[in-house]
């Protein structure tokens, strides 16, 4: 198959043609998550003729996974793949033509620069507001777009984030002060507590909702790399499936002239140290990571030792179990991922110190 056959029906688009499927084809875009909006935006943009998509997610496949994200399969569930590898190997069988890079990492500020270093644009794919703040952090510090989404029950919210002071030097996406739109610190200045808002697993999700999303995301962001600004849809555009809601909001008076971070150039969240432990959202477990390894970690030697405490699996890049006889102290029983980064999720409770504790009696500090 040639390139110009795979491409033919998009590249009849006016607004894309032979030159717009060549500004694809020398873009790299970076999905931040590869959960149920970053599965359905891989998939479109590398079947698009993306040329490099860069892929990062701390998590492995689980059969609850299975209902809304479309790039995994049983098997991957049953084996507990990562999803950034299980994604890649699958968009490989898609189109062999782009570049995927995958990292089973978490997404913090001491990762970010490493993880999305080249790329073009940053579109969310995330499932918490700590992260999505430092992704417009680092949009803003580098002058590149950053395509903000969200998905619970049957709602779903998305919009583009072309912030001033504008385009960075080397940025490959271009835009005027008139294309500009506010950043997301000037629409909320903070993130919302942690509690306070629904998930996933707390309120549930519809399929199609997350892939309306993430099709709308895509969209805008396939304008922005082949040129087209402004035919971006620069409003908070939200919706409910259920109720057959759907609304525009136009944000363009929103803007912040006292911005801490497109205005003032604060970046606190990309300048923030990166935790060492976080309460993961509606999973009622706590994600702790040790000092950076640089490639010490023994995964061999934490399987062996684990065994002894309870019935464990080794994945691809990972080992999962329940601990034996283990309760957590709100009652639940212990389960441990652990990856070969020395990342460790204990599952069970939200008690930081709890988790740490665990992972030091069964691991070792």
């Amino acid at each position: 198959m040639s390139p110009d056959d795979r491409y033919h029906r998009q590249t009849l688009l006016p607004g894309i043609g032979v030159r717009g499927q060549e500004r694809l084809r020398d873009s790299t875009v970076f999905i931040a998550g590869c959960g149920a909006l970053g599965t359905v935006a891989a998939d479109l943009l590398c079947r698009a003729g993306v040329g490099t998509l860069v892929i990062a997610d701390r998590d492995v496949v689980e059969s609850t996974n299975l209902q809304r994200q479309t790039l995994f399969t049983e098997r991957d569930a049953e084996r507990g793949v990562p999803k950034a590898e299980a994604a890649r190997l699958r968009l490989g069988q898609a189109n062999s033509t782009v570049r995927i890079r995958a990292f089973v990492e978490d997404i913090d500020s001491g990762t970010i620069g490493d993880l999305a270093a080249g790329c073009d644009l940053l579109l969310d794919g995330l499932d918490n507001f700590e992260t999505r703040y430092l992704l417009n952090d680092y949009a803003v510090a580098n002058g590149i777009p950053y395509i903000y989404g969200a998905a619970v029950a049957t709602e779903g919210m998305t919009m583009p984030i072309l912030a001033r002071p504008g385009p960075g030097e080397k940025a490959r996406i271009r835009w005027t002060d008139a294309d500009a739109t506010p950043c997301l610190r000037c629409l909320f200045s903070e993130p919302p507590a942690p509690g306070t808002t629904p998930t996933c697993d707390t309120a549930g999700v519809l399929g199609s909702a997350t892939t309306i999303v993430a099709a709308h995301q895509v969209s805008q962001a396939i304008k922005l790399m082949v040129g087209e600004v402004p035919a971006v849809d620069r409003t908070l555009r939200s919706f409910d499936l259920w109720r057959n809601e759907h609304r525009a909001m136009d944000t363009s008076a929103a803007a912040n002239p006292e911005c801490e971070c497109c205005v003032h150039g604060r970046f606190d969240f990309l300048n923030a140290e990166a935790a060492a432990a976080r309460m993961l959202c509606g999973r009622n477990a706590v994600q702790l990571r040790p000092g950076r390894t640089q490639g010490s970690f023994d995964l061999d030697r934490v399987e062996r030792t684990l065994a002894v405490h309870g019935v464990f699996e080794r994945g691809d890049a990972s080992i999962r179990g329940v601990l034996e006889g283990e309760r957590s102290p709100s009652g639940h029983p212990v389960s441990m991922l652990v990856f070969e980064d020395g990342r460790a999720i204990v599952e069970g409770d939200t008690d930081v110190d709890w988790a740490r504790g665990i992972f030091d009696r069964f691991i070792g500090s």
